[in-house]
């Protein structure tokens, strides 16, 4: 009789989720984030020559408004005005599954997104790399180590971003919006 592991029921629901929305993912990205970073506020609102800095480590509230933070700008980005236009919202935004990997002192990995994008308009496919990149590097933790791909196998790409659900990795998948813990699911 073959053990059942934990993490392979869960998997399979993750999957099953991901899936539905994998007709429409156009581009998979992996994003490296920084363990510390260097964070600068002005000292005055009227004054940009002097700066407060200080150094601020990663944690999971950090990696969680960081992953806003990309979608914020992202989303500037591919859309502009038109992602705040009052008619124009609810459709003027891209689609994003976020799986954070290597938030634990268990594993030797650097901690970093997997993420799947879609509702990329046409005219930005051809920049989308530059696009996601200066996205990233507008974040405080976004690492220079960034790897843009575009979807050929929607599916394998889901898989392979929930390949720790479950088990010894501190993971999390889901959108930007609305992530869901796997330690403690909704």
């Amino acid at each position: 009789m073959d053990e059942v592991r934990f993490g392979t029921e869960l998997q399979k629901a993750f999957r099953e989720l991901a899936h539905r929305y994998a007709p429409h993912l156009q581009v998979a990205a992996t994003l490296t984030l920084k363990t510390t970073a260097l964070i600068k506020v002005p000292c005055f609102e009227n004054d940009n020559t002097e700066h407060y800095k200080f150094l601020k480590n990663l944690n999971d509230e950090i990696i969680s408004s960081t992953a806003r933070r990309f979608e914020a700008r992202l989303t500037h980005y591919l859309y502009g005005n038109q992602a705040a236009h009052k008619h124009k919202k609810h459709w003027a935004k891209p689609l994003i599954l976020v799986a954070v990997e290597g938030n634990n002192q268990y594993t030797h990995k650097r901690p970093h997104f997997h993420i799947a994008i879609g509702n990329i308009p046409e005219s930005k496919l051809a920049r989308i790399n530059e696009i996601i990149t200066q996205a990233w590097h507008d974040c405080d933790f976004g690492n220079k180590e960034v790897c843009i791909k575009p979807l050929a196998n929607n599916f394998g790409w889901l898989d392979y971003m929930t390949k720790e659900v479950g088990y010894t990795d501190n993971d999390v998948f889901g959108s930007c919006q609305q992530r869901c813990r796997v330690k403690s699911c909704c």
